[in-house]
């Protein structure tokens, strides 16, 4: 076959490909995301699907956490200028994330944190909305993933203070690569998996646990009935931090709710009293939304 016959074929199957049937579905597709559906198509009550976008409280979170992303994307981009913009909003948003742990619980990893708005707002599109293994939410690879972030952090510093350098390069450094493992992650799995093992939010997590250890009230908290609860399991269907609140009805519930009892691969095992009392809740209210009977309530006080 010569040159010319091959260049031929090859335009052929190009046109082919470009006005054929796969063509059309992938402009169909990218028409959905335009509309604000999901990338990849979730089915089965495994899947972390997205929320119903007929409720307009959830479509005022989106937004904002849209404009949240934005922000999070500019500040990334000012860094790579001037570095110093990364060490203000790395230690300002885990001192906030912490701060509001204490009283809130992650209520900031929700409804405050830039970087979720990205994740939320944006990778939520493309993401598969699968579950992350077990030992992924495991206290112990939490632990070792905040090790790991503060041990490069500390040694960046360090290094960058002996050389007389910028301090902010090492916080850049530790923002880009988080946020490109957040993205990864998202993609693979769901777009929130990145928040099951985040320092701050682990740290957030760890804080309201003490705070309720020495006295203080916890946060607001989604409680189950379990004379309504059909377990159908829709409401862990659409938790980001893939919690099942319908587990927590009566008997007892076996998971990763507090970073301070390791527990098996599957977390620890306690008895469950109606209230969903995992550390990670994002009070978000999705599950209280999707119950199809109303068995589920979020308590504000």
């Amino acid at each position: 076959m010569s040159l010319r016959e091959r260049a031929s074929g090859l335009t052929d199957r190009v046109w082919s490909a470009v006005t054929g049937d796969r063509a059309n579905r992938l402009i169909e597709r990218l028409e959905r995301v335009r509309d604000g559906d999901p990338w990849f198509d979730k089915r089965g009550l495994d899947a972390v699907r997205r929320r119903p976008v007929d409720d307009e409280s959830i479509e005022r979170r989106r937004g904002y956490q849209r404009y949240l992303g934005v922000v999070f994307a500019g500040l990334l981009a000012a860094a790579f200028w001037y570095p110093v913009l990364a060490g203000v909003g790395v230690v300002g948003c885990a001192t906030a994330a912490v701060g509001v742990g204490a009283v809130r619980g992650r209520f900031y990893c929700n409804h405050l944190c830039p970087r979720g708005g990205l994740l939320d707002g944006y990778v939520r599109l493309f993401s598969r909305g699968r579950r992350t293994p077990d030992w992924f939410k495991h206290p112990l690879t939490r632990a070792a993933v905040g090790l790991v972030a503060f041990g490069l952090l500390g040694t960046g510093l360090y290094a960058s203070w002996q050389r007389g350098g910028s301090l902010g390069v090492p916080f850049l450094t530790m923002l880009g690569v988080s946020t490109l493992v957040a993205v990864g992650l998202g993609v693979v799995y769901h777009q929130r998996a990145w928040c099951q093992v985040c320092p701050a939010g682990t740290l957030s997590h760890a804080v309201h646990r003490v705070a309720e250890a020495l006295g203080r009230d916890p946060a607001p908290r989604v409680e189950v009935d379990a004379d309504a609860c059909v377990s159908c399991g829709r409401c862990g269907t659409v938790c980001r931090q893939e919690i099942r609140p319908g587990q927590y009805a009566d008997g007892e519930v076996t998971d990763h709710g507090d970073v301070f009892s390791l527990g098996g691969p599957e977390g620890a095992t306690r008895e469950a009293d109606g209230v969903v009392d995992h550390g990670d809740c994002l009070q978000c209210s999705a599950c209280v939304e999707e119950c199809p009977t109303g068995a589920l309530s979020f308590d504000e006080e």
